[in-house]
């Protein structure tokens, strides 16, 4: 290994970087992970709104730094410049995930076959099925910690085991919509969630604060990456974890193999760090970015996008809440934020045409959230109000100070498909701090996806009705340019170079030693939330960058 600072470079430290790393420096394999956010320990968490869910602060980059651009379409111009990083830290977005923890339904996996082509859409099955991935999903609920009991979920994709730990205890509101749900003939459910609800691994048990989403867990009951995963891998001496380390080029040799990284130290200062494998294991936008940033002799258009797939078919899932207030107090802000669920209208778990309906996929609702994801006062008062109250005034002071406590959510999940004109990349004029050229999205909202939604929210509504709701209101689409829910397919994996930047390994087809890892590997999105499946393909990966390690090639 003379000629190489590491066997694997790893970009990003977060959910897929994060398990990637533990995995290889297990297997004394020497890795050297670049993150460009500092170190961050628990001891700085807070219950604190204004600091972390307001402000985004400590969790989260430099929020005046510019992000990436947006334009509805091709044609336009660019129409908003977003600024601020997510996903700072070692766990990256799983220092503020709201621990939601899913598995994809079977389905997902072969899209196009079960669910067929929309109108302009690029749906694709993926080269791997439930079943490849079903053991490594196992493995990442008993090494982050992940609660539940799939025998109350009606639609539960087959397993092996039980979750290792039983839900957590509801509370009224969650009580509340349970009643509800159950008297329209649905069947709720608890949400899986990466929450103790028993003392484990050497963490605490929840308190049931309530700060969960955008918050890093101050007794670490939330599991995360940097918990889990990262703080063990740190005591390998294997393992060289470098911060305020922002990657901005990948390198390659004379012969098209990926080389190393080239990255801003903290001083600003360019450096490079050399592997036998150059892992990329950024949020989706992110990875992309790199690798069209990353243009040479052999890759005009970027790294391993000499077929032009790198940065296509970009698709987000949309998040929507409709509020319901009662007459009694529910207090929606106590406990964690995974609460239950009902999964009916999800996937092929149910046929829209039997509704009327001409859209394909579904999506989740889940019910007693409180507005704002961990439901502090001062998100509840950014939601706009219900029509007929200003959002100011006496009026409006005397409206918030009864519905926060008395409200709760049902919160909806559209599925998007991949769109064939919606992508990712490079801005031509703007530029961030250290002159680095932002990314570019092209993308708007598919109309099904807006008839999703329709569907969606009058069902979340008739569980607020049936629960009794005196106001009901929210449930709008969200912009098409806040990339705040989960993004994927911009380097989606296949077996066609033609139409995918990498296989069933997340290995890309044009460089052998190059690995993407992530959400933007997602051919399709499924209907639940994607962290687990993420860090289920990154052990997926890990499992066979080990097994080359011992009896392949790769490493050569």
């Amino acid at each position: 290994m003379s000629s190489y600072d590491a066997d694997v470079v790893i970009v990003g430290s977060g959910c897929a970087g994060g398990i990637l790393a533990r995995e290889l420096t297990d297997e004394n394999i020497h890795v050297i992970a670049l993150e460009r956010g500092p170190d961050i320990d628990s001891k700085q968490y807070a219950m604190d709104e204004l600091k972390f869910s307001i402000r985004s602060q400590v969790l989260w980059g430099p929020q005046s730094e510019p992000r990436y651009t947006w334009r509805s379409h091709e044609k336009n111009k660019t129409e908003k410049v977003i600024t601020g990083w997510s996903g700072w830290g070692p766990g990256g977005d799983h220092l503020h995930w709201g621990a939601q923890s899913w598995r994809f339904q079977p389905a997902t996996f072969r899209a196009k076959s079960v669910f067929g082509q929309v109108e302009n859409g690029a749906m694709m099955d993926w080269p791997i099925s439930y079943d490849d991935l079903e053991p490594f999903y196992q493995k990442f609920e008993e090494r982050i910690g992940v609660n539940g009991d799939h025998t109350l979920d009606p639609y539960h994709p087959p397993r092996k085991k039980g979750y290792p730990m039983p839900p957590t205890v509801p509370n009224y509101a969650t009580r509340h919509f349970i009643e509800a749900a159950r008297s329209l003939n649905y069947q709720p459910f608890p949400t899986p969630g990466a929450i103790n609800s028993v003392d484990y691994d050497g963490r605490l048990a929840c308190g049931y604060c309530g700060f969960c989403q955008s918050y890093g867990c101050v007794v670490e009951a939330k599991g995360d990456v940097g918990l889990t995963e990262i703080r063990k891998a740190r005591k390998n001496p294997h393992f060289d974890l470098r911060f305020h380390s922002r990657a901005f080029e990948l390198t390659v040799d004379d012969h098209g193999r990926a080389k190393g990284v080239h990255y801003f130290d903290r001083h600003g200062m360019v450096q490079h760090v050399s592997g036998r494998i150059v892992i990329v294991a950024a949020n989706s936008l992110e990875s992309t970015h790199l690798m069209l940033l990353s243009k040479s002799a052999t890759f005009p258009n970027g790294i391993a996008n000499n077929n032009e797939q790198v940065g296509s078919y970009f698709h987000l899932r949309p998040i929507s809440q409709v509020l319901g207030k009662f007459k009694e107090r529910m207090n929606a802000f106590i406990g964690p934020t995974p609460r239950w669920a009902v999964n009916q209208y999800a996937d092929d778990n149910f046929n829209p045409k039997e509704y009327g309906e001409s859209f394909i996929m579904g999506g989740l609702i889940t019910g007693s959230d409180p507005i704002g994801y961990a439901g502090q006062p001062i998100s509840f008062s950014e939601e706009p109000p219900p029509e007929g109250i200003s959002d100011w005034g006496q009026k409006y002071r005397d409206f918030i100070a009864e519905a926060y406590p008395n409200h709760y959510t049902t919160r909806i999940f559209p599925t998007e498909p991949p769109q064939l004109d919606k992508f990712v990349d490079i801005d031509p004029t703007v530029k961030d701090s250290q002159g680095i050229s932002v990314p570019r999205v092209t993308f708007d909202w598919h109309p099904q996806t807006k008839h999703q939604l329709a569907f969606l929210r009058r069902k979340g509504e008739e569980m607020l009705e049936a629960g009794g709701a005196t106001k009901i209101w929210g449930g709008q689409l969200g912009d098409p340019w806040e990339l705040n829910t989960h993004e994927g397919g911009t380097v989606r994996m296949g077996e066609d170079p033609k139409q995918s930047a990498v296989n069933r390994f997340c290995q890309t087809h044009e460089v052998s030693n190059l690995f993407v890892v992530g959400s933007s590997a997602f051919p399709v999105m499924g209907g639940y939330n994607p962290g687990e499946t993420v860090g289920a393909l990154a052990y997926w990966v890990a499992d066979y960058i080990k097994k080359e390690a011992r009896d392949g090639d790769l490493f050569a």
